[in-house]
C-alpha cells in the first residue's frame, strides 16, 4: 500500500435497486470519515440503477463504477471487487441499506488501535413497511470458530470493515460452494487468521422487503449454513460421527412440542453443547414470550424460560 492509496475501500455490487440506491449511496458519501475511495459494480441491472450510479459517479471522483452488461452473480462480483480494493481496510456495504454517518469513522479507529482484530462490524435496526419501530439485531463483541458453529453467522455483512492484509496474507475470498451463505464462509474463514469483533452499537439501517435474500432463498440459505458447519467440523475432527453428533448439538432443531397433543406451542433451540432454550412460537396468538417471560393474551404471566 502507497500513501496514495486511501485508508478504507468501499465495496458495493448493485442489482436493480433503483429504488433504492440514492439513498444507499448518499449514505456513504455523508461519512464524517472522508479517506476513502467507493467502488460499486453493477451486476447486469435491468433498470435504471445503472443511470443514477453514472450520476453521482460524475459528481465525485472517489467513485469507481464498474458496469457489466450481464448479470454473473454477487460471489463473483464480490471477488471481482476485493481484487479492486486497494485501501487498507474494506468496508462491505449492500445498495439497498443506509450506513450511519459515523459509521467509518468509528470503525477506523477501532481497527487502527486494535490490531489483532480483522473484521469489525456493528449492530443494524431493520427497517421496512412491516418492521418494528425497534427492531435492532444485537451481536455479541467477539467470535471464535466455534461460537460461529455453534450459533451461526453473528456479524452483519453490510456493515462490516475488513483488514485487507488479512485476505491477502491468507488468499481469503468469498467461496461460490457455499451460496446464498457466503458471507458466513468468509467469515469462517478469516476467523482461523485473526480476530472477528462487533462494536455494540448501531452503524446500519438494514432495510427489509420481499427481494432480500434470507426471504426469498431461505431454505437453501439454511441448507448451506449446515454444510459450513459440517466442513468446518470436519477441519475439526478426523470422525464422521463426532461431527455427526456435534451438528446435532449446534444445528437449530425444529422440533415441535404440543400442548394438548395438538397446539404446538415451542421450538428449541441450542445455543452451546450444554444450553438450550425453548422459545414460543410467533404463530401462536394467544401466546407470547416478551423478556424471558411467557403471556397469555399478551398480559398474564403464564411462565418463564430459563
Amino acid at each position: 500500500m502507497t500513501k496514495n492509496n486511501p485508508t478504507v475501500s468501499v465495496l458495493m455490487s448493485a442489482y436493480n435497486t433503483e429504488k433504492y440506491i440514492d439513498q444507499a449511496i448518499e449514505s456513504i458519501l455523508n461519512q464524517t470519515f472522508t479517506d476513502f475511495e467507493f467502488i460499486i459494480i453493477n451486476d447486469g441491472s435491468t433498470d435504471n440503477t445503472a443511470k443514477k450510479i453514472i450520476k453521482f459517479a460524475e459528481q465525485d471522483k472517489r467513485i469507481k463504477f464498474i458496469n457489466h452488461s450481464e448479470n454473473r452473480g454477487l460471489i463473483t462480483v464480490l471477488n471481482e471487487g476485493l481484487d479492486l480494493c486497494c485501501g487498507e481496510y474494506i468496508a462491505r456495504f449492500d445498495s439497498d441499506d443506509i450506513s450511519l454517518p459515523e459509521r467509518f469513522s468509528k470503525q477506523v479507529e477501532y481497527m487502527n488501535t486494535h490490531p489483532e482484530c480483522g473484521v469489525v462490524g456493528g449492530w443494524l435496526k431493520k427497517f421496512g413497511s412491516n418492521v418494528k419501530t425497534n427492531d435492532i439485531h444485537k451481536y455479541p463483541p467477539k467470535m471464535k470458530i466455534m461460537d460461529f458453529i455453534i450459533h451461526g453467522n453473528q456479524i452483519a455483512h453490510p456493515c462490516t470493515m475488513i483488514r485487507r492484509s488479512v485476505l491477502i496474507t491468507n488468499t481469503i475470498k468469498y467461496n461460490p460452494k457455499y451460496k446464498h451463505a457466503e458471507d458466513y464462509a468468509f467469515w469462517t474463514e478469516i476467523v482461523k487468521h485473526a480476530e472477528i469483533h462487533n462494536l455494540q452499537e448501531v452503524f446500519l439501517l438494514y432495510r427489509w422487503h420481499d427481494k432480500n435474500v434470507s426471504v426469498i432463498h431461505t431454505k437453501e440459505q439454511l441448507d448451506c449454513a449446515e454444510r459450513i458447519r459440517h466442513d468446518r467440523l470436519s477441519e475439526l475432527s478426523t470422525s464422521e460421527y463426532d461431527v455427526g453428533k456435534l451438528l446435532n448439538l449446534t444445528r437449530e432443531l425444529n422440533e415441535h412440542f404440543y400442548l394438548f397433543g395438538f397446539l404446538p406451542i415451542f421450538r428449541r433451540k441450542q445455543y452451546s453443547i450444554t444450553k438450550t432454550k425453548y422459545y414460543l412460537l410467533d404463530k401462536i396468538p394467544l401466546i407470547k414470550e416478551k423478556d424471558g417471560k411467557i403471556y397469555l393474551f399478551g398480559c398474564i404471566n403464564i411462565g418463564i424460560i430459563k
